[in-house]
């Protein structure tokens, strides 16, 4: 039998470590080594009620929509401020699809009904975007007919009284004359 000199022992025990690293771990180990899987996180909650949030948003941006739909704005500004209202509208229905600290918001939040109108609000804000950048005081009003509906039934299913809740609303809307 021929004996490996020093080296090849050497050569041949190194090799060995070297394939003995690459082996798969055992079970036990691979946990000590495994990333933490990631945290989801939360799903973000208003800070103030559904309510309140559609008392500020929806209340001080819807008015001036429907009336832009019968009393045009006459200038730049004007169309630039229902461009605004439009944007406002079509956010907050999104924004009301999230929980807040009202005591129905959990129970409206989860409800598909309400994601459904909550939508349909987000879509006619869209669609009077559209059309006071186009400058389409008809499209406006279609567009202002639709969030009508989409409040009208879902005030119906959840809130039928339509009060503010006690919420300061603001005045500040235009003249309808």
């Amino acid at each position: 039998m021929i004996r490996p000199t020093a080296l090849q022992s050497a050569l041949i025990a190194a090799g060995i470590l070297t394939l003995s690293a690459c082996s798969p771990m055992k079970p036990a180990d691979t946990a000590a080594v495994k990333p933490e899987a990631a945290a989801t996180p939360a799903a973000p909650t208003l800070p103030v009620s559904i309510n309140a949030t559609m008392v500020a948003l929806v209340d001080h941006a819807s008015e001036p929509l429907w009336v832009a739909a019968y009393k045009p704005p006459k200038d730049d500004a004007g169309w630039k401020e229902t461009q605004y209202n439009a944007y406002q509208v079509a956010v907050t229905g999104k924004l009301i699809q999230l929980v807040g600290t009202g005591p129905e918001d959990a129970k409206w939040a989860a409800n598909p009904s309400w994601k459904q109108n909550a939508d349909a609000m987000s879509v006619a804000g869209m669609d009077a975007l559209k059309a006071a950048q186009a400058r389409d005081v008809k499209a406006l009003d279609e567009a202002g007919a639709k969030l009508v509906e989409a409040c009208e039934a879902c005030h119906k299913e959840f809130k039928p009284s339509l009060t503010t809740g006690g919420l300061y609303k603001s005045t500040n809307y235009p003249s309808k004359k």
